[in-house]
């Protein structure tokens, strides 16, 4: 579990200055990090982070061990989670601003979105906001699907 909670964090940690991207406005989400629980009967194996970088990378951590990466390399996988990126703006208003980023265990799933201004967090409900945010994020989870 400690790895996945590291790569979870150092996405968290990454800046726009970083990779060298101008935001436009201080609403702009470069990255998004959502923590799913799973139905695995494995022990071990109980969330999965879907971690999404605007432009750069889409990668999938189980809290098992097993990482996913270059998973942007399909380009249904890009357009997908571009399309989550670039239309999530839209719900920050039902979200708060995070005060930790930490991994929490949930029933339900957890999203961070970062912007300029801050990440913002929601752990989703049966809002339409999170009805929102749950079909951008199924969308790119079903283009990872088909693309294996």
């Amino acid at each position: 579990m400690d790895q996945f909670l590291n790569l979870r964090k150092r996405v968290l940690d990454y800046s726009n200055k970083d990779m060298n991207l101008r935001l436009e406005r201080d609403d702009q989400v470069y990255i998004a990090v959502v923590d799913i629980p799973t139905s695995s009967g494995v022990v071990g194996n109980e969330y999965m982070t879907l971690a999404m970088v605007f432009g750069l990378n889409c990668h999938l951590y189980t809290s098992s061990g097993s990482i996913g990466t270059e998973l942007e390399k399909d380009t249904r996988v890009m357009r997908a989670m571009q399309s989550l990126l670039v239309s999530s703006h839209q719900v920050l208003d039902s979200m708060e601003l995070a005060e930790s980023t930490e991994f929490k265990a949930s029933a339900s799933r957890r999203v961070f979105l970062k912007t300029r201004r801050g990440i913002y967090c929601k752990e989703l409900d049966d809002s339409k906001e999170s009805s929102f945010l749950n079909m951008m994020i199924d969308n790119v989870l079903r283009c990872i699907g088909e693309s294996k």
